[in-house]
């Protein structure tokens, strides 16, 4: 964390010594944004430090346990497939879901991912920092941002020419939830959102 503060520092030594006024001026606004950034992510470190530390220490929930919780149906779609322990990450319990409507319109894909254990607690602490920190981009493909919504903090990307809305957050610290809605806008991915029993999780983990 020292080395990035020295070289957020060097950053604005090198702008103030070799910029005209006007445009150190700009620079140095950017750089101050810079300086907020690292510090956002410095508290973040922080707290997900205190939270690998429980994390790694709890037993994580089975294959099994995980697919229980999946729904057969979500709102009007009905599930088509689903896959257990296939994240590609070793020692981490998950569960992923395919739906779909009969006319096969609107299609969601749902990636459950448990973040206790050793392995699990550091990709969560990586999953949750990147879904709190605040930013937004949009170009003519795509518009991806931080948003809250229902109390949930989330990475949501909407993809434009693909008519395609992803989402990336973790609920209740622990269990790492991605969402993918084809042929939905964000609120319409969100509305699905709320028809999954996340709480479950929560009940399931103690």
């Amino acid at each position: 964390m020292k080395n990035v503060v020295h070289k957020t520092v060097a950053f604005l030594a090198v702008i103030l010594l070799n910029s005209c006024l006007g445009e150190a001026t700009d620079k140095l606004k950017n750089a101050k944004e810079t300086v907020s950034n690292t510090t956002t992510l410095i508290k973040q470190v922080h707290k997900v430090e205190n939270r690998i530390e429980i994390l790694k220490n709890e037993a994580s929930l089975t294959n099994e346990e995980l697919k229980t919780w999946l729904p057969k149906t979500i709102d009007n779609l009905e599930r088509s497939g689903f896959k257990v322990g296939s994240t590609g990450y070793a020692n981490v319990a998950s569960v992923e879901g395919t739906y779909g409507s009969k006319d096969q319109g609107r299609r969601l894909k749902v990636v459950v991912m448990d973040g206790a254990g050793p392995t699990g607690s550091i990709m969560m602490a990586g999953l949750g920092m990147a879904s709190k920190l605040d930013m937004e981009e949009e170009n003519e493909n795509k518009h991806q941002k931080t948003v809250t919504i229902n109390g949930i903090k989330a990475m949501q990307t909407y993809h434009k020419k693909r008519f395609e809305t992803g989402l990336q957050f973790v609920h209740d610290d622990r269990f790492g939830v991605m969402i993918n809605g084809i042929q939905m806008q964000p609120e319409e991915t969100w509305a699905m959102v709320e028809k999954l029993n996340l709480k479950k999780l929560t009940e399931l983990a103690q």
